[in-house]
């Protein structure tokens, strides 16, 4: 919920002014709740603190007003401490004192009460409900969105009436010119402004710090933030606001507290800043590593955009924000330097483009290794649209400004549209025989074994190495027709026909790690909880195995996999870069991904219907391939046995 800001003149309900009332309301003492938080209003008298609950009363009936809560004007025109709680317990006060109170009916609980306390008063149930029904009320206006004093702000809009005319008559009229002043008082009396001692200016001081309204000049522009600052959320350091850098340059001290909600006890969740937001969301949300790298990815751009593009925090952003942000991916990479420029972008977009595969500690990593598709774009508005659900229910945000974007609607491409897409990532039929060629030799060593059969399931099976990754010996289900049981995005699974020669490259690797192919149809008859079916398909420490010593049985880590594959394309391109220096970029360029891509672009150009494929590849959206139409699984295989191993052949 947000408020518009209170009309010229009109001053402030703050947090502590409603804390205070239903402090109050719940039965405090006046004079012990105005001690604990109307200290700055001025010293306690009946007089002033009723007449301040009064004035409460009223800003909580206007804000009900601005914020479109006309029905809760009712309940705040009533008297606070008329409208307390009843002096007998509810029922489920009531039922809480015995242990098996889950034994009886609400029947058998009513008697019980009614026996103790006798027949139901019905002005104290009414009172019980006006009293939960308010309760209910200032909670809700207590998580609207309040605006932070600032050093510009009259002193009449947040300081009690007879305090402001005092500071006013000083020549201090707005918080900056009081907090200036105080910060050269000569002495601790604060001579200098008549009618204000030393106890209010101190108390003045603790509630300045607490807002961190700091004594400066007005604040210089921030400089413009160069490359080696946008670093991966691991080592992400949240800047301080420009007024504390300054202040602090300055020499002053402060005790200066994060805005809110930032605050201990300002959001549900914990969060200390945008970065822990992110962290504790990370936790929540990320149930595999794969996830984890997407989400971190997605939202660690986010965050480096709100602080050196924005200058914002999540906490402030507004579907303004969130336009902006679609249309900065939308047209990083695509735009020249000038056009960019005129766009009034803060960094340079070159700025935000590191080489791809740059290690997250190295110096060379930057947000982005490329312009975005479509897609990509979709899918990282989506995810930051998670993330900020997350801090709505968290109480970090007020609204989530990325579902107010709604949705864009769907583009349906046909075979030739899907096949251009992909074709520009993937590599021809000639060039996969050079990127497989000569692996699996007679005396290969493990890793080459492998490797190749990363590379076959990546082209004939189209899976993400995620997906590669996460195979077990029970993924594998043996038949007349072989297939691989595969959990993809958001954990489903689906069936992957296992083509011939994929299938016999898989036992022969398997063979390799001392799991023979009786062992394997023996796993795959086993309970689907067995443990022997949870072994890992790819192993780690190939080819450091010491002769006689036991099988590898750690599971392949994804870097591993990566890194390997990588390594091997650039050797190939540097072979073949003397009679074709384009081959020999393209190779340098490709990774695992384009191996599920060139499954796609080279089977639906040998005839696989466009609807087997968008089965194979466990693509669920119609963004990503066309209308779903159920494509029988023997079909499926039929077409992708014949396509591998006629590719395998040629």
């Amino acid at each position: 919920m947000t408020r518009e800001l209170l009309p010229a003149g009109r001053r402030e309900l703050s947090r502590a002014h409603i804390t205070f009332y239903r402090a109050v309301m719940e039965g405090v003492d006046l004079h012990k709740a105005w001690d604990v938080y109307m200290q700055l209003e001025g010293d306690f008298t009946e007089t002033l603190a009723k007449a301040t609950m009064g004035w409460v009363r009223q800003a909580l009936i206007q804000e009900a007003l601005a914020t479109g809560q006309a029905p809760l004007i009712g309940l705040f025109r009533r008297e606070p401490w008329r409208v307390k709680p009843a002096a007998k317990p509810t029922l489920t006060e009531f039922a809480s004192r015995f242990e098996g109170a889950g034994d009886f009916s609400e029947h058998e609980l009513t008697e019980m009460w009614k026996e103790e306390y006798g027949g139901p008063d019905r002005a104290e149930a009414r009172r019980e409900r006006l009293s939960q029904r308010l309760r209910q009320a200032l909670q809700l206006l207590e998580r609207t969105t309040r605006r932070q004093p600032k050093r510009e702000d009259p002193v009449a809009t947040w300081l009690a009436p007879n305090l402001a005319a005092k500071l006013a008559e000083a020549k201090l009229d707005t918080i900056g010119a009081v907090r200036d002043a105080l910060s050269v008082r000569k002495t601790p009396r604060w001579e200098e402004v008549p009618g204000v001692g030393e106890v209010w200016a101190d108390r003045l001081e603790r509630w300045m710090d607490e807002h961190a309204i700091s004594a400066q000049a007005p604040a210089l522009p921030a400089p413009l933030p160069d490359a080696s600052q946008l670093v991966p959320l691991e080592r992400f350091k949240t800047p301080r606001p420009p007024a504390l850098r300054l202040a602090a340059a300055q020499g002053q001290p402060l005790v200066a507290r994060a805005p809110s909600p930032y605050v201990p006890g300002g959001n549900a969740i914990g969060a200390l800043d945008d970065k822990h937001a992110i962290e504790l969301w990370l936790a929540a949300k990320a149930k595999n590593p794969n996830t984890l790298r997407s989400y971190r990815k997605n939202a660690e751009r986010l965050l480096l955009w709100c602080v050196f593009e924005r200058q914002t925090t999540f906490p402030e952003m507004t579907a303004a924000d969130a336009i902006h942000y679609r249309a900065w991916l939308e047209s990083l990479g695509r735009k020249t330097p000038e056009e960019w420029a005129a766009a009034g972008w803060r960094m340079p977009a070159d700025a935000w483009f590191g080489p791809r595969g740059a290690k997250r500690h190295s110096t060379e990593w930057r947000p982005f290794d490329g312009k975005l598709s479509e897609g990509s774009v979709a899918q990282d508005l989506l995810t930051v649209r998670s993330l900020f659900e997350f801090l709505l229910d968290g109480l970090v945000v007020q609204v989530n400004p990325f579902k107010l974007l709604g949705k864009r609607a769907a583009v349906r491409p046909n075979v030739s549209e899907l096949t251009e897409q992909f074709t520009g990532r993937s590599f021809t039929l000639a060039e996969w025989h050079l990127v497989v060629d000569g692996l699996g030799a007679e005396g290969c060593s493990d890793m080459e074994r492998r490797l190749l059969l990363v590379l076959w399931l990546g082209f004939a099976c189209g899976l993400r190495a995620s997906e590669m990754l996460s195979l077990t010996l029970g993924s594998i289900v043996p038949g007349e027709v072989w297939r691989l049981r595969v959990t993809g995005k958001g954990n489903k699974t689906r069936n992957v026909p296992l083509p011939s020669p994929v299938r016999d490259l898989l036992l022969a690797y398997l063979e390799r790690v001392d799991v023979r192919p009786e062992e394997v149809l023996r796993i795959a008859r086993l309970p689907k909880d067995d443990a022997a079916r949870q072994a890992p398909l790819l192993r780690s420490r190939r080819g450091r195995r010491r002769e006689g010593g036991p099988a590898p049985s750690e599971p392949l880590r994804y870097t591993v996999l990566y890194e390997s594959l990588k390594k091997h394309l650039a050797l190939r391109g540097e072979e073949i870069g003397r009679r074709d220096p384009a081959a020999a970029a393209k190779f340098k360029e490709a990774s695992t991904h384009w191996l599920r891509h060139t499954c796609a672009t080279l089977a639906l150009k040998d005839g696989v219907p466009l609807n087997a494929v968008q089965r194979l590849l466990g693509h669920a959206s119609l963004t990503t391939t066309s209308v779903y139409v159920t494509e029988h699984e023997e079909a499926l295989m039929n077409a992708m046995e014949k396509f591998v191993v006629g590719a395998s052949r040629q």
